[in-house]
């Protein structure tokens, strides 16, 4: 299997279908996905969430059109619409920026949180 690095950046409310959908289609590198929330000024709440680093290249794939992403659900047995993966894909913000690179183009700034 092949890695290359990602940066996806997705809006606050569809995050749990983009957890969802990542761990269903991306195996162990898609499991624990968009945790680190974003907001323009760095506090909370989240407005968007970030998940940045290395998947495989066919999970790279799956990010690059909402037909391939369909056709993945589809096979993997997930409820889900063309129309469906559209949106998600429309909402998401899917480069090979740097995190701090994307985050700075989209005027989001990490959410900073109380170390316990």
């Amino acid at each position: 299997m092949t890695y290359v690095h990602r940066n996806i950046i997705i809006p606050a409310d569809i995050t749990a279908n983009c957890q969802q959908l990542s761990e269903a289609l991306g195996g162990p590198a898609g499991a624990n996905m968009f945790i680190t929330g974003l907001s323009t000024d760095g506090t909370s709440p989240a407005t968007h969430f970030i998940s940045s680093g290395m998947i495989f290249e066919e999970f790279a794939a799956v990010l690059a059109d909402p037909a391939v992403m369909f056709a993945a659900c589809e096979a993997a047995g997930l409820p889900i619409t063309l129309a469906q993966c559209q949106a998600i894909l429309g909402a998401a913000d899917v480069t090979e920026q740097g995190p701090f690179e994307a985050l700075s183009r989209l005027a989001l700034k990490l959410i900073q949180t109380d170390i316990v």
